[in-house]
């Protein structure tokens, strides 16, 4: 009893010791950044180390309950039926001693042993002559010939660890780390590729069961070895992996990469498959190992993210809040402020336009062409919120405070709001899914056409092909990353399903502008309900952005079959469309409009910029007809996108003077005078290849700022990644 009550107490020491190993987890948390790209990763080296650790503590608790049995005396075999000993023994049968000397004789040993040589073909132990007298018997090499048992277990953790890897934890990672960028997050699309995936499973696993010897060894080493190499892909050979951003990939300038990434694979597979071929039963087991031990690395990593996802999803009421395209094509009575965003659209693309066509701008009547403006911030996904809100980042606060509290900080929607003016903003670049719940509501409140996400709007086939064509691209060695390069708004389309005849409100607002103009053309636009007394319109449209898809008269050539002259001037069309339809209706005289870029021409570089960067702004007030039918006219005044909140507001008749009472980032109303010698400000990204920004460079532009001469570097940055 003593004994026991020792065992026991040792088992109640384990078990208190492993207890005080886990609570060095429950710490008090350090806050860092963690870039979002590497933060799984991280996540996933953590937990195999875990694994390690808890691996090593469980061999030595038992080898140390091994050791405390034997002092005690204690029988770990007690009670259970044990097969005899095997002995040693001599060329005559008898079995040995340790030291040597025989103990017991068996003479029916040679016949026993003559026996088997018989039935297996072995050599006899007499003479080294066959049982019947003859030649020497051929010696059958030994085997390890798994049962279809051992085939189905085996194959079975193969292909779980090879889908797991490629077609589950691969696309949805990508999912959580885009979650700004994309209209479904991780918590909607987890269960979209759970069935096919088992069916994948299911296939591999079913034919590795039917292989049978080295056939078997060969094809399960290769399944694992193809999963692995997946695996390293995604952790260390994605270097310089080109962003999902619609650019056209030049894939021979990663020649070194793709060299790389082909050396690895080939390095692991042919290790993997020479092993299997020298060590046969030992090379299953290896296998299995790694692949379960890898599955539990992956699962820690992608359960962080659906357990505390990036942002939040939803509203207090627990939908999800989209942009849709409620209220798109409609106008108010009375008064009426529209913004058209023609994404990347340069001065520098609008003149050589005009010297194809010099008439392109010529249904622009009533505007002003601004053409010494410059932007903000670049690129969209700081351009977009800055257009929102008018904030600007400080360089005496962390760059991921600025982007926690930017909304919050302006009131700018808010006096919007407060006018009785409907709000409807049309961009998937507002970047509000990392806000609390009521933050967001908060904005999406004041808004015509963002509603829940009903289910009946996903596209469920195309969100599991956009979901495999993302992990394949991710995991793929590089020489064939070319076949599943995607960009996010081609996401976005394959994850909506588009039905005809389904009211504007649930259908959501994607940025395509060859959809857009031929709805504009089919419906034109309509006089809006309700007692507002006004309507502002925010309309997000690609313009002169990749892939260019349209020519000038918006006809759809295809994916990179236009240029960027051509879809510019198409963007142009498109405008001047909406253009018309205010006038059928009798309220262009009343209409405020302003057409812009988020920002100008922009390499993805980690350099100073070396040339000018200067959006398009055309601005036409609420005036007379005369007015309005006058042709479109330049002016030099020095006017930037820290201008825009100031116009819009007075535009509205709205105060505006907190967004021109400010330092260097002091916002002027484009219908007021502004200072000829005003000298502005910008902020440049500097970016990784994958468009993670590094740090923000400022410069200042003293006088047009069309002339590269005029930009200077201030030497203040921003630290992009705190």
């Amino acid at each position: 009893m003593a004994k026991r009550l020792t065992l026991v107490a040792y088992d109640a020491l384990s078990v208190i010791a492993l207890a005080c190993l886990l609570s060095c987890a429950v710490v008090v948390p350090a806050y860092a950044y963690i870039d979002p790209s590497v933060m799984t990763y991280t996540i996933q080296a953590v937990a195999g180390v875990a694994v390690a650790l808890s691996t090593l503590a469980g061999v030595a608790l038992r080898r140390g309950r091994k050791t405390l049995m034997r002092v005690l005396d204690i029988d770990e075999n007690a009670r259970r039926e044990i097969e005899a000993d095997v002995h040693r023994t001599g060329p005559d049968g008898a079995i040995l001693r340790e030291d040597g000397s025989a103990k017991v004789l068996q003479p029916a040993f040679d016949r026993i042993a003559a026996e088997i040589a018989e039935q297996e073909g072995q050599e006899a132990f007499s003479g080294g002559k066959s049982a019947k007298g003859g030649k020497r018997a051929k010696r059958r090499p030994t085997s390890y010939a798994p049962s279809w048992k051992e085939r189905l277990v085996y194959g079975f953790i193969a292909a779980f660890f090879f889908t797991f890897t490629i077609f589950f934890v691969a696309p949805l990672e990508i999912v959580a780390g885009a979650a700004s960028e994309l209209i479904y997050s991780i918590g909607d699309v987890w269960w979209v590729p759970i069935l096919p995936d088992i069916g994948i499973i299911a296939f591999i696993t079913l034919v590795l069961t039917l292989l049978r010897g080295r056939a078997f060894n060969f094809a399960l080493v290769a399944v694992v070895a193809v999963g692995l190499c997946a695996y390293v892909q995604a952790l260390v050979l994605n270097y310089s992996l080109p962003a999902a951003d619609g650019a056209t990939i030049f894939w021979a300038d990663y020649m070194t990469m793709q060299i790389v990434s082909s050396a690895v694979w080939i390095a692991i597979i042919v290790a993997a498959l020479a092993f299997a071929i020298l060590h046969r039963r030992r090379a299953q087991g290896v296998a299995a190992v790694i692949s379960v031990f890898l599955v539990l690395v992956q699962a820690v990593g992608l359960a962080s993210l659906v357990i505390a996802p990036a942002g939040g999803n939803s509203t207090p009421t627990g939908g999800k809040v989209v942009l849709t395209e409620d209220q798109l094509f409609t106008v108010n009575p009375k008064h009426n402020v529209i913004v058209f965003i023609l994404d990347t659209y340069d001065t520098a693309y609008l003149t050589n336009v005009m010297k194809n066509n010099p008439n392109v701008l010529d249904g622009l009547t009533g505007f002003t062409n601004y053409e010494n403006a410059t932007s903000a911030m670049i690129p969209t996904r700081f351009a977009i919120p800055e257009m929102m809100t008018g904030q600007m980042p400080s360089f005496d606060e962390k760059f991921s405070t600025y982007k926690d509290e930017r909304y919050a900080r302006s009131d700018f929607l808010e006096k919007i709001y407060n006018a009785n003016y409907s709000i409807g903003l049309y961009t998937d670049s507002m970047r509000i899914s990392q806000l609390s719940d009521e933050e967001q509501y908060g904005i999406t409140s004041k808004t015509v056409n963002m509603h829940d996400l009903p289910d009946s709007m996903m596209n469920v086939p195309g969100t599991l092909y956009s979901l495999y064509q993302m992990g394949l691209y991710r995991d793929v060695l590089w020489p064939f990353k070319w076949a599943f390069w995607y960009y996010t708004d081609q996401i976005n389309e394959s994850l909506t399903l588009y039905q005809d005849g389904a009211p504007p409100e649930e259908t959501i607002y994607l940025i395509d502008d060859i959809r857009y103009y031929n709805r504009l053309c089919d419906f034109g636009l309509s006089l809006e309900e309700g007692n507002y007394d006004g309507a502002y319109r925010f309309i997000h449209l690609l313009g002169s952005h990749y892939p260019f898809s349209y020519d000038e008269n918006v006809n759809d050539l295809g994916e990179d079959n236009s240029s960027v002259l051509r879809q510019s001037e198409g963007a142009i069309k498109i405008v001047t469309t909406y253009i018309e339809e205010l006038k059928r209706l009798g309220v262009y005289e009343n209409t405020t409009i302003i057409i812009t870029a988020d920002h100008g021409y922009w390499t993805i570089t980690l350099d100073p910029i070396e040339e000018t960067s200067t959006p398009i702004m055309f601005v036409k007030p609420e005036q007379s007809a005369e007015a309005d039918a006058r042709p479109i006219v330049v002016d030099e005044k020095p006017v930037s996108h820290l201008d825009l909140q100031a116009t819009v507001l007075d535009a509205m008749g709205l105060d505006y003077s907190e967004y021109s009472n400010r330092d260097e980032w002091a916002g002027y109303s484009m219908f007021r005078d502004i200072d000829p010698d005003r000298k502005r400000y910008y902020l440049t990204t500097d970016s990784e290849p994958d468009l993670t920004e590094v740090q923000f460079r400022e410069y200042l532009i003293d006088g047009n700022a069309l002339d590269w001469d005029n930009w200077s570097e201030t030497g203040r940055t921003i630290d992009a990644q705190e």
